[in-house]
């Protein structure tokens, strides 16, 4: 992870904090005040979804999933997270996880990215179960060329293996689906 991606999210929250009051101003000038509450509801939504990042315990996967989050901004595309746990009980370095979702995220960014995609979405789950932790990223792609990357996946096993953790790589007609699935400390 590089510090000026990290650098870059502090100036553009910067920017969108100033933009925000901006547009607020310009309403209230306007005497938009239902226009100013649906505004402030709307920035709301956002930032409860940056919220749900944040409870992250591990740093370096907090890092990956905020840099995830302004690279898909900056590409127009919509990420979902459904976070279900903060990863306290996670019995893998927060480092080796961090790098798995980095590749994963750096794919879906890849297939998305493109003026000529439409359906520009991601979700990110992240769950808890008694003996595992799951981390699903699903997103809308064409299924020839994420097979045609089917070796990147292998490589992302190969490299979990190490760490008695496992992925899996999950292909439809309209959506595509990696899994990562790592062990949870023992209380």
């Amino acid at each position: 992870m590089e510090i000026k991606n990290l650098l870059e999210i502090i100036q553009v929250q910067r920017h969108d904090f100033l933009n925000h009051l901006q547009v607020i101003s310009g309403l209230l000038q306007l005497n938009k005040g239902d226009r100013v509450r649906d505004y402030i509801n709307q920035v709301c939504q956002q930032y409860e979804n940056y919220s749900k990042i944040t409870r992250i315990k591990s740093p370096e996967i907090l890092a990956v999933l905020l840099v995830g989050s302004n690279e898909a901004n900056k590409s127009q595309i919509d990420i979902q997270y459904d976070i279900q746990t903060n990863l306290a009980t996670l019995n893998v370095p927060g480092e080796v996880v961090a790098s798995a979702l980095n590749r994963c995220i750096k794919q879906a960014l890849k297939f998305l990215a493109p003026p000529e995609v439409n359906d520009r979405k991601m979700k990110l789950t992240i769950s808890e179960g008694e003996k595992k932790i799951t981390i699903k990223l699903g997103f809308s792609g064409v299924p020839a060329e994420v097979v045609k990357d089917a070796q990147e996946q292998m490589a992302l096993a190969e490299a979990l293996a190490a760490y008695k953790s496992s992925s899996k790589l999950a292909v439809t007609e309209k959506e595509v689906e990696i899994y990562m699935i790592f062990p949870k400390k023992l209380a």
